[in-house]
């Protein structure tokens, strides 16, 4: 019995690491996470500031945020983002009213 008590133990311990690597790695980032990357990516491409960032949800579909960055007196830079914090380039957003 013990001759495989132990190998299926190391087998069931391995198999449940790479699960939870698995489960870990695969699990979409917070909000906060990808207003911090687009802030730092605003930051990179303007030189403005993090504080001049914020976010709002978006009523887009396949768009989760979009990040806006305003800088006093300058124009608004933003980025909307999916659900994995991607960059999405081509969004339509409806006009008001309808």
């Amino acid at each position: 019995m013990r001759r495989i008590a132990l190998p299926l133990a190391g087998l069931l311990a391995v198999a449940g690491a790479f699960g939870l690597w698995l489960g870990l790695s695969t699990a979409p980032p917070s909000e906060s996470e990808i207003i911090d990357a687009q802030a730092a990516r605003y930051v990179a491409e303007t030189g403005g500031d993090l504080v001049d960032c914020y976010a709002v949800p978006s009523g887009v579909d396949g768009v989760r945020l979009i990040v806006i960055c305003e800088p006093d007196g300058g124009d608004a830079w933003y980025a909307a983002t999916d659900a994995r914090g991607r960059v999405v380039e081509d969004v339509a957003v409806p006009e008001d009213g309808t």
